[in-house]
Order: structure tokens, then sequence, then C-alpha cells
């Protein structure tokens, strides 16, 4: 009798540890629901100053470990405020993204910018009529840029690399925006970079001050297929494009490009600009 009752109580036990198991296991489970694109949902604000410059807010009511933004222009940012400064009019596909304990979920918004911005251009001759105004930067034999058909093109290869630049007037604590349009036919083993820096340039030597504005760079997955547009829409090296300074005076922007192979006229720019935001 006594070894039937704890044989029982055994039972009653096992089954209470099986139904607390239970409900941790529901409890979990409920935890790591994936979430939804309305709990991705964001709003956005154009400044009634400035339209180019737009505040996006999200407020997920789930707990998020990381977030990202996209800005429909090859930028992007963290955190669940951003503002964006649009240089250039058009339709930009903006996403937001959460990343949680059970899954993910983005949402996305069309933003419309009327027009571009009307800061003066600091470049001179960035249409490329001739070479007026672009000095040539040789660093190593291999690459050649030519300066015709109002563009400036790079071809070549062997591992060399030679750029162009131009110097420019600043004011301290302004942003500014570099862009301008590229062709580019497909490169092998090759990058393409712009650069806004304080160094005089020095042929013969490599120029990196600053660090990358734009860039072009096949080991990071861009350049190696044929593309026509603007440069921030397709760089994927370095930063978006925007530089700026606590002190102003002269600034050097230099355009170089390098590699093993850039095929016949790999890289061609066209229109090139550097404005205030």
């Amino acid at each position: 009798m006594i070894k039937a009752i704890k044989f029982q109580h055994g039972l009653l036990s096992l089954f209470a540890l099986l139904f607390l198991a239970g409900c941790n296991n529901d409890d979990d489970s409920v935890a790591v629901l994936p979430p939804d694109s309305e709990q991705a949902a964001f709003t956005y604000t154009p400044d009634p100053e400035k339209p180019n410059t737009v505040t996006f807010a999200a407020y997920p009511e789930v707990e998020t470990w990381y977030t990202h933004w996209s800005f429909g222009d090859n930028t992007a940012a963290e955190g669940m405020d951003a503002t964006k400064t649009y240089p250039l009019s058009g339709e930009y596909e903006v996403r937001f993204k959460i990343f949680t304990e059970g899954g993910t979920a983005e949402s996305f918004q069309t933003v419309s910018i009327e027009s571009d911005l009307l800061g003066p251009n600091l470049i001179q001759n960035g249409e490329f009529e001739g070479s007026d105004s672009w000095t040539i930067l040789p660093i190593s034999d291999g690459v050649e840029v030519a300066f015709e058909n109002g563009a400036a093109s790079w071809s070549g290869g062997g591992w060399g690399q030679q750029g162009v630049y131009q110097a420019i007037e600043v004011e301290a604590n302004q942003v500014y925006q570099i862009n301008m349009e590229v062709t580019c036919n497909g490169l092998s083993d090759s990058w393409f970079e712009v650069y806004a820096g304080k160094t005089v340039p020095t042929p013969g030597n490599d120029y990196t001050d600053g660090g990358i504005r734009l860039g072009l760079n096949t080991w990071e997955g861009c350049g190696g297929e044929p593309f026509e547009g603007l440069f921030t829409a397709y760089s994927c090296s370095g930063e978006d494009g925007t530089f700026q300074f606590t002190e102003g005076g002269t600034v050097y922007l230099v355009i170089r490009g390098g590699g093993a192979d850039y095929g016949t006229n790999g890289v061609t720019i066209d229109n090139v600009s550097v404005r205030g935001l």
C-alpha cells in the first residue's frame, strides 16, 4: 500500500513538472513571435523651411535589438529617429527594418523631393569642357585619364592608378555633398574613389586624406558590372558623399582610380558637383 501511494505521488509530481514545462514553453513561444510590418511602421516630416531635409521617426511596440533605415539613395542610418537631406529631386523609397528575438519586419514609404538644392556648385568645369581647372595626379603607371567628349575617362590596369583633382574653398562647419554622373563599363579587381581633404596632392603618392567620400570597389560588391547613373546611387565604399570641416579654407577634391583591369574606358565621369546642404 505504501509503495502504491509513493508511486501515485511520483506520477503526480511528474505530471506537475510536465505541466509547468508546457507553460514555460507557451511563454517562450509567445515571446519569440515574429513581428509584422505594422510594428515597423514609421512617419516622416519634411522641414517646413528646408523641404529637402526630412525627419523620420519609428515607434515599434516590440522590443528590438537593432534597427536600420535605408533612405533610397544608397545611404543608411540606425536608431529610432533619423534626419536625411536629399540634395536632388526625385522619388525615394525609404525602408525601416526592425530586428527582434522573434525575427525581422520592415515597412516602406515613398518620399517625394520636389527640387534640387540650390547651393552653388564649388567645382569649376564640372562638365569637362576640356581639362581646364583640373590637374592630373599621376600615382603609378598602368591607368590613364583622358579628357574627351565632354567627360573624363579612366582606362588601363596593371595595378597602376591615376587621379585628377581641383582645389575648392569651403566654409567652416558647412556640410557639403559631392556627386557626379558615372558610367562604369565593368572593372576587375579595381577601385574608383573620391576624396575631399586638406592635404595637397603630390605626384607619385597615394591620396587618402579625409577618407573615402564615394567609392566603387569590386571586392566590396560594386563596379564589377556595367551601370550608369549618379555616383551616390551606386557607391558601396566609403561614406555617402558628404563632408564638413571645423575650419574653412582650401580643400582638395581628388578623384582617383586603379587596379588590375579597367577594360575599355572602364569609368567615365561627368557633371561633377560639390554643393552646400
